[in-house]
């Protein structure tokens, strides 16, 4: 929040408050294997949060009919709330009865799917034998098998309070806060002015409003970091490295010599596109790419109300990597308040065997290549379109694009969790019929 800001708003002093929780947020997540440094943070935190509302109920004065705005609509809709109620049963606690009572618990589950339906254990603080004990609860010999190959063990730290078991304290914190973020918010458009700035401690960046729930994108999917991941291949770490290029890095008359003027190639097509139309006219630019180059890598292009809001590439070595960097899409999706996903590269085809239910295409005897792009909403079904890539020795070409709707696309199963939406039913009803 910046000191002009402060001269201006009327509700500066909600907002430096709003900041602070914020703030210690963050001292807590950076304290997060430090027990005392962690207890003191987070409830610093939740008691800052209650101030929040005293201080906005003190300025009610200058907000437009207060009474039916936050007495019969804000504060009917926080004491409704279970997760705002025990906000504010804790900070009674800490501020009348001493500190919560919150314990540190160690969650360890497998990732060997795009699912989210691996074994899970959790335990007190200590983890001894955890992949012996996690493997021993899988009865299929073939399952087994494909865990021990393509799994991952995922092990994280996690801090409960007794009172509140269905959440991560951190996590539930955040939750909290984006509550308080959007009546802020609220209350500034009640008054008529712009909304307050808030700048991301992680990239810098200003936002107006905040990515989902009022949270800030810097408070979502932040468990990777409280968490080791191990492959159960070897059990050596699995860590990923993450480059940020812009469009400085690039060379603009090497890329116009290579592929032509890049406002003659379509992208995502002109104003007012469809989402479909966008996915077609990107596969259309994949093409003259690949044709030029030979190759496609995987991208990821998120979209919010049809702007462009980030661009990932994955380079991933294996299957196990595949599960776990959809995992790491899924918290981007939910960082950004992304409600579209175009992914375009190249992929393996292969008809299903129903005597290898877990073969993947690249490693079936008959696979084909194509190039494709998938299009996930938030709200519709996938789409998907692919052209063959067709290979003569040292020539290529595609051929006619094709489009497929009905379909199981498990790959999008961790983005459509993160959008709050159940695997279709009739995904596994596909899934079984093309298995024979």
């Amino acid at each position: 929040m910046s000191a002009d800001h402060e001269h201006v708003c009327p509700l500066a002093a909600v907002d430096r408050r709003l900041d602070d929780v914020h703030r210690q947020w963050h001292q807590a997540e950076q304290a997060y294997f430090d027990p005392e440094g962690f207890r003191v943070a987070i409830q610093t935190a939740i008691q800052t949060l209650r101030t929040v509302t005293f201080i906005l109920q003190s300025d009610k004065r200058i907000i437009p009919d207060f009474e039916n705005w936050y007495v019969n609509g804000w504060a009917q809709r926080l004491g409704d709330d279970p997760l705002m109620r025990w906000m504010r049963d804790a900070r009674n606690k800490v501020e009348k009865q001493g500190d919560l009572e919150a314990h540190s618990r160690v969650r360890a589950g497998i990732v060997a799917s795009y699912l989210s339906d691996g074994p899970v254990i959790e335990v007190p603080a200590k983890l001894s034998d955890s992949v012996d004990e996690l493997l021993r609860s899988v009865r299929d010999k073939a399952a087994l098998e494909h865990i021990q190959k393509h799994g991952a063990l995922v092990i994280e730290r996690r801090w409960v309070e007794n009172t509140l078991p269905d959440y991560e304290l951190l996590d539930a914190v955040a939750i909290a806060y984006g509550t308080l973020a959007e009546l802020v918010h609220d209350a500034h458009r009640q008054i008529g002015l712009t909304m307050p700035m808030t700048i991301s401690t992680e990239t810098g960046e200003c936002y107006v409003t905040e990515a989902r729930g009022g949270r800030m994108p810097c408070m979502i999917g932040h468990g990777d970091r409280r968490a080791i991941t191990l492959s159960l291949t070897d059990g050596q770490p699995i860590e990923f490295e993450t480059t940020v290029r812009t469009v400085d890095d690039l060379n603009p008359k090497e890329l116009i010599e290579r592929y032509g003027d890049p406002r003659q190639l379509p992208m995502f097509g002109p104003p007012g596109a469809s989402e479909e139309e966008m996915a077609s006219n990107l596969l259309e630019t994949a093409r003259k790419f690949f044709l030029i180059d030979g190759y496609h890598e995987t991208m990821y292009f998120l979209f919010h109300d049809r702007k462009l809001v980030a661009h990932i590439a994955h380079r991933p070595e294996d299957h196990r990597q595949k599960y776990l960097l959809m995992r790491r899409l899924a918290h981007e999706v939910e960082r950004r308040g992304a409600d579209m996903v175009l992914q375009v590269g190249e992929m393996w085809t292969a008809k299903v065997d129903p005597s290898k239910p877990y073969m993947n295409a690249a490693d079936a005897p008959d696979r084909g290549e194509a190039i494709g792009v998938m299009l996930a909403t938030k709200e519709g079904d996938p789409v998907q379109l692919i052209a063959e890539i067709q290979r003569d020795g040292d020539h290529v070409s595609l051929g006619e694009t094709g489009v497929e709707r009905k379909f199981a696309a498990f790959m999008y199963a961790p983005v459509y969790e993160a959008w709050g939406r159940a695997i279709p039913d009739d995904w596994y009803e596909i899934d079984s019929r093309r298995r024979g």
